[in-house]
């Protein structure tokens, strides 16, 4: 149980930071990197609906962190589209 856990909780948070800075970093897959901390979250939360939300209480927090990473990262995804269309129309 510990290792499922750790598996969900930091591990996913660290994949999750990696791959939104490789997407930043390389440009690529921008408009979806978001879906880095919403994918995880939604299996947090589901592990610990299934395992019980007396004893998931680290998944339950974990994954309510990656929902709020999902909309910072959704927020700044939409604001950096709005500043390329911004940017292609001033040209």
């Amino acid at each position: 149980m510990f290792a499922l856990k750790f598996i969900c909780t930091w591990v996913l948070l660290v994949a999750s930071c990696s791959a939104v800075w490789w997407s930043f970093k390389t440009e690529k897959l921008i408009t979806v990197s978001w879906l880095a901390f919403l994918l995880p979250a939604v299996f947090q939360l589901a592990a610990a609906f299934r395992i019980g939300p007396g004893k998931a209480k680290s998944l339950i927090v974990f994954g309510c962190i990656n929902l709020v990473f999902t909309a910072l990262v959704g927020v700044a995804v939409w604001y950096l589209v709005q500043l390329a269309n911004a940017y292609k129309r001033g040209k």
